[in-house]
């Protein structure tokens, strides 16, 4: 079980990017929620949600913790193949360019 002021931290991170991002914040019981970003740190480090939370903000139109908190995984392996393909772009146009000189 991760710290509860860690825990408080994760959410307070979200509310934090709500408010950066432009949206208002979001009206959370902590209390209840904490949970949620207990299970968060129990399977992610915490450089690995804030950089998910990043990537969620810049893609999403109408940010949720509750969707954050379930779909970390799934945002990870998106921010996983999005770096992949950026490099293998990268590969193929420096190919590319080789083959025309």
């Amino acid at each position: 079980m991760a710290d509860r002021a860690i825990r408080f931290m994760v959410i307070s991170r979200f509310e934090k990017a709500c408010k950066d991002n432009g949206y208002p914040k979001p009206n959370l019981n902590k209390n209840k929620e904490q949970w949620a970003a207990d299970a968060l740190l129990e399977s992610y480090r915490l450089d690995e949600i804030q950089s998910a939370m990043e990537y969620y903000f810049k893609i999403s139109s109408r940010p949720t913790w509750g969707r954050f908190a379930n779909n970390v995984g799934e945002l990870l392996d998106s921010m996983d193949a999005q770096r992949k393909d950026d490099e293998f772009r990268k590969e193929m146009r420096e190919k590319g360019k080789a083959w025309l000189t």
